[in-house]
């Protein structure tokens, strides 16, 4: 549960801080921004369709030996789908764990007139589909797509509703850390 918080901590403080909708065109900036900086601990590599939108993003761990070789290590792998205007649909997470890829979650986007939405369903071995959501985050939106409300619900196993955790008024855009969107 904690770093069901912490995801959407991330999640919020990525949509906050720019307040839009997440479209192909987000995901590929914040593709571009975080494999392209030096200083970091991870390597990545995608997979884009005929629009070139990014479908399939691998994420490594980065070591670089005392030889001065680079070890990458597979970390985790995030699939995307988009609607035919470039926003995202959903997002699937992938953890590399005894050497393959484990579904561990996805994230389902949806635009309304004013209101964008973010549900998250956890993957069930089991039943080997999504569970339904348990988590959901809402942003109110103004006419030009910037955030002026934020609230975050929760729903315990088999419970028919939402419940309100909390809400908050964004009064203050900063720039988007696309790192923060590379890595929720």
């Amino acid at each position: 549960m904690k770093k069901l918080a912490l995801s959407a901590m991330m999640c919020l403080v990525a949509m906050t801080t720019n307040a839009q909708v997440i479209t192909s065109e987000i995901v590929n900036n914040a593709y571009q921004s975080v494999a392209t900086a030096s200083d970091s601990k991870f390597a990545y590599n995608v997979e884009c369709d005929d629009n070139n939108y990014i479908t399939t993003m691998n994420v490594f761990n980065k070591t670089v030996l005392q030889n001065g070789d680079i070890e990458l290590k597979p970390s985790c792998r995030y699939e995307y789908d988009y609607a035919a205007d470039g926003m995202l649909l959903s997002r699937t997470k992938y953890v590399w764990q005894n050497e393959g890829w484990q579904c561990v979650g996805q994230l389902q986007f949806t635009l309304t007139d004013d209101l964008y939405t973010v549900e998250y369903s956890r993957w069930n071995q089991n039943t080997t589909s999504f569970d339904p959501a348990s988590e959901m985050m809402t942003y109110t939106l103004m006419p030009d797509n910037t955030a002026f409300n934020v609230s975050y619900y929760h729903r315990n196993h088999n419970a028919k509703s939402y419940r309100l955790a909390w809400q908050v008024s964004v009064t203050g855009q900063s720039t988007l850390d696309s790192y923060l969107l590379a890595t929720m």
